[in-house]
This record gives structure tokens, sequence and C-alpha cells, in this order.
């Protein structure tokens, strides 16, 4: 379910596969082209809608079907265990596509990827990025892809800096569960953090994934 026109048109370019659209009876905005369009009263849409301000259009897409689980060493992912809030998620996603990552890579019971706040809190970056699901970072290891784990846990007493570590070849950076965040034996290669001069014992999730997604960017570039 795709909600409000900035995210319909998105969907729209990004060549998603419509099965039908509504929209509410005032409504007067962006109509994807094409789709078979359902008119529905105020009263009808509003509640059948996930958001608390309707913003007056909705359509019914198709999920894509995952890409070939392969990798080149020119590719870098983005890896989430167990998330599960859908706006951190949905920021996640927005900030590995905006950073040119190859993907994002979602590990056990991360939260679903195509639920309405996921998608919202995106921002369209959902459409244009490749998403795959698998059941453990062994999977990522049998595929070749270098892991690297993020903490801020003293329990991990061999991480090095984000600034300094070796972010060549096909690697995954790995992020954990909100509250938990990552195993420190989880199976991955090697451990970064993000060096801190302030009070607060860690970053949310979403904004220490941001960082590191960031500065991944800038040095393979």
């Amino acid at each position: 379910m795709v909600e409000g026109p900035t995210l319909v048109e998105e969907a729209f370019a990004a060549g998603m596969s419509f099965i039908d659209q509504y929209v509410r009876e005032d409504y007067d905005g962006y109509e994807a082209p094409g789709v078979i369009t359902h008119e529905l009263d105020s009263k009808t849409f509003n509640s059948v809608s996930d958001t608390e301000s309707p913003r007056g259009i909705m359509a019914v897409c198709t999920m894509p079907p995952p890409d070939d689980f392969s990798f080149v060493a020119s590719d870098w992912l983005l890896v989430l265990d167990e998330v599960s809030d859908p706006g951190n998620l949905g920021t996640l996603v927005r900030s590995a596509e905006a950073a040119g990552a190859s993907g994002v890579v979602l590990v056990g019971s991360t939260v679903d990827p195509w639920s309405p706040k996921v998608l919202r809190a995106s921002a369209g970056a959902m459409f244009h990025v490749r998403i795959w699901s698998i059941d453990s970072l062994e999977d990522l290891r049998d595929a070749g892809v270098r892991l690297l784990g993020t903490t801020s846990h003293e329990t991990v007493t061999d991480a090095v800096s984000v600034y300094e570590a070796d972010l060549s070849g096909c690697i995954g950076v790995v992020l954990g569960n909100e509250s938990r965040g990552l195993d420190p034996h989880a199976p991955v290669d090697s451990w970064i953090t993000i060096p801190q001069q302030g009070r607060s014992e860690s970053l949310n999730v979403a904004m220490a994934g941001t960082v590191v997604a960031m500065h991944v960017a800038h040095v393979r570039r």
C-alpha cells in the first residue's frame, strides 16, 4: 500500500507494478497514469488510510521480487540485523540510497520493509534500492561479503574507528537492534565504532547508520 501523492508518484517513476489506486472524492492532485482508479467517499477513504491526516490518494502495488543474491568487489551493503522500528528502517534505507549503497540486507526478524510506515520514512527511497531478506549473517559471508560489525559497547575490545577502518572491497556494514545493538559474538569479520566526545553512550541506530554510510560513500568515491 503506497499512500500520498509524493510516494505514489515516486513508485510510478520507479516502475513499480500498480494494481489499482484509490482517491478521495475531494482529491485534486497527482494520479498515476494508466492505472485503474476508484473514487471513495471521505469517510470510507479516511477509515482505511494508515495516516492521521490522509492525503487523498493511495495505491496498491505488487512487491518486486528480490534480485539475485550475488555481489562484486565494487558493492557495499547496509546490513540491518533485527532492527524493529519502522521509522528507523525507513530512514536507514533513505540514507543507504543517498550514499549510493548497492543495497540493504535485512537479517532475521527485522521489521517488514514494505509496511506503510517504512515506506513513508524512506521518502520513496524504498523504490530505488535493492532489498534482500535473509536468515543469518552467515548467508552474506557465504556470498563473499566481508562484514563490518558496528558497536559502541566495551564488550568488543578490538573495534577500530570507522575513520581508520579498511572499507575496500565487497563489504557489508552491520547494524543491530535498537536496544540490544549487535551481538558481540555475531559472525562478523571485524568491528568498527564511531568515536564520540559527548556524554551519550551511543547514537540512535538510524543516526549511526547514516554517519557510517556517508563516510563509506566518501572513502569509496
